[in-house]
């Protein structure tokens, strides 16, 4: 573990984690390396749709753009200022044009945990 980490806009390198169809990308500000409770990202979605089966509990903060999370429990249309708490276990289809947001991960060491 290391100590305080600060990161700058345009330090962030995002990652493509999905897609195509669309992209969507994660730069991760917290990962294992300096946490070993919770990983924080910075994640964009652009023309995309996902369908995914959260391993951890997640919590997602809409920065900009509007992102579509359809979920067991419904359908929710996230903009700017929402934020939703996913736990374990969750299923959901993310959809978007464009959307950035904050999204906080724990344990930050569930690929390890599930071999992803």
């Amino acid at each position: 573990m290391t100590g305080i980490r600060y990161v700058k806009a345009d330090s962030r390198e995002f990652e493509q984690i999905g897609g195509p169809p669309g992209k969507i990308t994660v730069a991760r500000d917290v990962s294992k390396n300096e946490s070993e409770t919770f990983g924080a990202s910075v994640g964009t979605f652009e023309n995309c749709e996902m369908e995914w089966t959260v391993v951890y509990d997640e919590y997602i903060y809409i920065l900009e753009g509007k992102l579509n999370l359809e979920t067991k429990e419904g359908t929710f249309d996230m903009e700017p200022g929402d934020g939703i708490w996913l736990p374990n276990g969750s299923w959901m289809i993310y959809r978007a044009e464009y959307a950035k947001a904050v999204i906080v991960v724990h344990p930050v060491n569930w690929r390890d945990l599930h071999d992803v």
